[in-house]
């Protein structure tokens, strides 16, 4: 006659143990983006709508370039912890979900790296040709 007590049978089926850090990471990095985007729309809005040498110029300089790589890996992990968090909670089977998170993480990162390849290609070597 086995009859668990409401807390046996909940035991063991708990947290992982990692859902407040993902909490603080999502916060902290929507905290710097709160700053950063704007910090960026103010700083490129007067190269909307400037010939190509102008707008290579505004981001090839040290007050938009480097903002622009922060941004853009602030972005990708946000959007990386956003979506894992969506993942886990609503994807219950198991190959669909670690699938699912592998792509999460392989686009967030592929298009940060890309990005960011690009940004450091125009402060470096575009801006000097």
């Amino acid at each position: 006659m086995d009859m668990p007590t409401p807390l046996g049978l909940v035991r063991g089926l708990g947290s992982a143990k990692s859902g407040t850090a993902t909490f603080v990471k999502e916060r902290l990095s929507g905290l710097a983006l709160f700053f950063l985007t704007p910090y960026l729309l103010v700083v490129m809005m007067p190269v909307f709508g400037q010939p190509y040498p102008v707008v290579l110029q505004a981001v090839g300089s040290l007050w938009i370039g480097p903002a622009l790589v922060a941004f853009l890996l602030i972005n990708a992990t946000h959007m990386a912890l956003g979506m894992r968090v969506i993942i886990e909670d609503y994807v219950h089977t198991t190959i669909l979900k670690y699938t699912l998170l592998f792509l999460n993480w392989a686009f967030s990162w592929g298009c940060c790296l890309l990005a960011i390849i690009a940004v450091i290609r125009i402060m470096f070597v575009a801006v000097q040709t």
